[in-house]
């Protein structure tokens, strides 16, 4: 078949032919199955990321370190270890599971024993990190400075999903290192706390997990045992009920700055 007909079937066609090979093309350029967890791409089944000092430089020499479960308070020998490479960046090789993951940096070069000043650490994010069959989920750290060694209390979590963060400071505004904050589930604040961050890093952040969401009342200061004393840094988050927020569970809220000044009976 010839003329008018014919020329604008074979348009039809041309452009059915078009459009399905531009179907094809976008199919190809989709990301993957959303059925993949966030942060985690096709490859070795494990953990990769990097580590990196707080002048975002590699952290070269540093250790991350995989638990199985946190109830050690992510202390002692690990389950899994890595060295960090010279780039700042690092691999580890699991099976599929859930994992509770710290970065370390230790002066002295070790990849064991208790903390010491000038040391460093991080945790990231979130805690468990899952790891998937076929595929290499990332975790980067952001290493905090230890300003003293301290044995961190009962009650003190270093992995979860609910809390809060934020940032201590003096009257002056400047971060607070090493202050810890105290979670309570009312208002008084001057009894035992139902749960306590690890210490602040060199600018003053904090993150606290608690076991569950809710109302928690917060205070803070740089000590964790004991009555405050007379001119010990001391602070709420708020007068009254002003210091207290809820959280939702699998909820991390940021609840801007804790200002601490000498404690006055």
């Amino acid at each position: 078949m010839t003329g008018p007909k014919a020329d604008h079937g074979k348009r039809v066609a041309l452009c059915l032919g078009f459009s399905a090979l531009l179907i094809l093309l976008l199919a190809a350029c989709l990301p993957a199955a959303a059925s993949r967890e966030e942060g985690a791409l096709e490859g070795p089944t494990g953990i990769a990321g990097s580590v990196t000092d707080r002048q975002g430089l590699p952290a070269a020499g540093a250790f991350v370190y995989a638990y199985r479960s946190a109830r050690g308070g992510l202390r002692g020998p690990a389950d899994f270890e890595v060295l960090v490479n010279g780039e700042g960046r690092y691999f580890l090789d699991l099976v599929p599971g859930s994992y509770h993951l710290v970065a370390r940096w230790r002066g002295g070069g070790a990849d064991a024993g208790p903390p010491r000043p000038g040391d460093a650490w991080a945790l990231p994010k979130r805690n468990p990190v899952a790891v998937r069959e076929g595929s290499t989920t990332r975790a980067d750290f952001l290493l905090q400075g230890v300003v003293r060694p301290t044995l961190m209390r009962e009650g003190t979590l270093t992995a979860g999903d609910t809390g809060f963060t934020g940032r201590l400071v003096d009257g002056e505004g400047k971060g607070v290192a090493g202050g810890f904050v105290l979670a309570y589930r009312d208002l008084d604040t001057h009894r035992m706390p139902d749960a306590t961050s690890p210490a602040a890093g060199e600018d003053g952040r904090f993150l606290l997990y608690l076991p569950q969401g809710g109302n928690w009342c917060l205070a803070a200061r740089t000590r964790t045992r004991g009555q405050p004393t007379a001119g010990e840094p001391y602070g709420l988050l708020g007068p009254g009920a002003g210091g207290c927020r809820q959280v939702k569970k699998g909820e991390v809220r940021d609840v801007g700055e804790i200002v601490l000044r000498p404690y006055r009976r």
